[in-house]
């Protein structure tokens, strides 16, 4: 087996809080800005926390063919989409000159995947029933829909897949495509992650100040409540 292939990086492509295209962020990455501002998506008044690192000024109806899948998306996937494109776009890869399509892979990750569409969908099957919700929902919020819709984007039918570590995820996503590609069971990826975790849930769900008023018994009771929880389900 040849494991003594030299394996490289020949594009990247980002959409972030301090940069929708790799110029802008790199810039803004060097000049020490923040991307972290107040939530402005949705009303935080009843929230701990106020702030987040948003993606800006983002039109995701650039980045599809068809339009339709965009509404068909959830914001994790048109974020993996938008750099995935501006990736190969900067790698000079001329995919009509691809031969092999089945060593070509997408392995992008997500730590929690739709988010937003498991929020919205669960809405209104609480408050309009289940009749009301989209067909669409499971695909929208799985994890690996954004690997499978850049692989269908551009028909690439190298390994897919979907590693979820949560802030590992992108890091192991690239790490794992060096392993493929050095052991020589694929010759191009586009690896990495994407997350759209800046909703009502969401923040709700990772921030708990244990400093503030009454936080440090919210604490313990919601720690007691899930360690409950998962002694009865194991």
């Amino acid at each position: 087996m040849n494991n003594d292939r030299r394996v490289v990086i020949t594009g990247l492509g980002v959409v972030t809080p301090i940069g929708n295209d790799l110029e802008t962020f790199w810039k803004n990455l060097v000049q020490g800005k923040s991307g972290i501002s107040r939530i402005q998506t949705f009303d935080t008044a009843n929230y701990d926390c106020k702030i987040g690192g948003q993606v800006r000024g983002f039109d995701p109806k650039l980045f599809f063919k068809n339009p339709k899948d965009v509404r068909r998306s959830d914001r994790f996937s048109q974020l993996a989409m938008a750099a995935a494109k501006m990736a190969l776009a900067d790698s000079g890869i001329n995919l009509a000159n691809l031969k092999q399509r089945d060593r070509f892979g997408v392995p992008v990750s997500s730590g929690i995947g739709g988010l937003k569409t498991l929020q919205d969908q669960l809405t209104i099957l609480l408050t309009k029933g289940p009749s009301r919700t989209s067909p669409f929902t499971i695909p929208m919020l799985l994890t690996n829909m954004a690997s499978g819709l850049i692989s269908m984007e551009f028909d690439l039918h190298g390994p897919n897949m979907c590693i979820v570590t949560a802030c590992a995820t992108s890091n192991n996503a690239i790490g794992e495509s060096w392993r493929i590609i050095k052991f020589g069971d694929a010759d191009i990826f586009l690896a990495g992650g994407s997350e759209a975790s800046v909703v009502e849930i969401g923040l709700a769900g990772f921030f708990l100040d244990p400093l503030a008023q009454g936080g440090s018994q919210r604490a313990a009771r919601l720690t007691a409540e899930s360690l409950g929880d998962s002694d009865s389900e194991s």
